[in-house]
């Protein structure tokens, strides 16, 4: 697919994850939960499948919740506060997924004081975020790789400044949450190092298939609204779709093997489209972010516009997070938390990389862009 520039949102699945869905779907047909031999046999392969995803992680297979993806691992973690009696607080960066965003509406009309640290230009600053805590502060919401322009945070260094603020204070331990849906596969994630208490993963941001990922959770007191037969240990209930954890694990074990060459690669067709595009705004930042994402702007042309038009030129890009895509003024509450001006926030369009995307693309994507910005300048 040259044309295609939307791996932010989704990319397109390995063949050799394909091939272990399709053995695992044929050669597994029983539920891990039943209890005669072939249930037995699936459930020795999803507690393998585990295993071989926490040694990935550098961590423990009981850390580890299969789930449908990164927005139902991120629910998970914000619903767990609804069983929660105390009015407190929590914490989110202003640039987190809307699947965690849009927790603030509910929490707060529950009695919760939801908090929103800015977070200029995309970076999420640690005394900003040990400045909002309180000693009500239960929760805190900081994404690794923010999914509209890319910058990476610097999560352990916010970890311990909570972790002293907490420490200062006398003040009961603080759950740490990190959406870290851009990072894994892209770049090096060891969530030891990072400190947090969770994390959660989708499978489809690292050429695994759709509708699976998974949740990192250290603490027990987590407790999901979702109710059923009590798989994963009653944080997902209902019966875990075998095939797809295996395809996705196959993505990630092949994603991890060429993590190095993989960035190289990527970071030189960053690299080849900023020289391209040096005349229009670039609102990635070239340091301290991934570069499998580069968002700039098109002045005078909505984000709408440019997507269609490049769209009908054969490329696709996006012009916000494809999650919150049906959303009235999506992304405006991220856009708005880095403080980006309106005009060029208005006009942004994310582009995001694979490591099978070619300089020869890179190269016709940069000269479309550059035609429509001169013909609207």
């Amino acid at each position: 697919m040259t044309g295609y520039f939307d791996n932010a949102a989704t990319t397109v699945p390995s063949q050799a994850a394909l091939d272990t869905y399709r053995e695992v779907a044929q050669m597994y047909p029983a539920n891990p939960s039943s209890s005669h031999r072939e249930g037995k046999r699936a459930k020795a392969l999803l507690d393998e499948l585990r295993e071989r995803t926490a040694a990935l992680l550098k961590t423990q297979a009981q850390y580890i919740t299969f789930t449908s993806g990164a927005t139902e691992a991120n629910n998970i973690i914000l619903s767990s506060l609804i069983w929660r009696p105390q009015r407190a607080q929590a914490v989110f960066s202003g640039i987190e997924h809307s699947s965690i965003l849009n927790w603030s509406q509910l929490l707060t009309h529950l009695g919760w004081t939801v908090t929103a640290v800015d977070a200029p230009g995309g970076v999420i600053d640690a005394s900003s975020i040990a400045s909002a805590l309180t000693d009500k502060s239960r929760l805190v919401c900081t994404m690794l790789v923010n999914n509209t322009v890319g910058t990476v945070a610097d999560i352990a260094s916010i970890t311990k400044a909570i972790r002293d603020v907490e420490r200062q204070g006398s003040m009961p331990p603080i759950h740490i949450h990190c959406d870290a849906t851009q990072a894994l596969g892209k770049i090096a994630v060891d969530l030891t190092s990072l400190g947090v208490d969770s994390a959660s993963f989708s499978a489809h941001k690292f050429h695994g298939p759709k509708g699976v990922g998974f949740l990192y959770n250290t603490k027990a007191n987590i407790a999901s609204l979702s109710r059923g037969g009590g798989q994963e240990r009653g944080l997902r209930a209902g019966t875990e779709n075998l095939a797809s954890i295996a395809a996705m694990v196959t993505a990630l074990e092949e994603v991890s093997a060429n993590l190095a060459a993989n960035l190289a690669h990527v970071t030189d067709l960053n690299n080849l489209m900023r020289t391209h595009l040096a005349s229009v705004p670039i609102i990635t930042p070239k340091e301290g972010s991934s570069p499998y994402i580069l968002t700039i702007s098109i002045p005078n042309v909505p984000s709408q516009v440019s997507e269609r038009i490049l769209s009908d030129a054969g490329f696709c890009v996006s012009a916000g997070s494809a999650c919150s895509h049906n959303e009235r003024q999506k992304g405006a509450k991220a856009q708005g938390a880095m403080r980006l001006s309106p005009d060029i926030a208005e006009s942004s369009i994310r582009i995001s990389f694979a490591h099978d995307t070619t300089h020869a693309s890179c190269e016709a994507l940069a000269a479309a862009i550059l035609a429509i910005y001169r013909n609207h300048r």
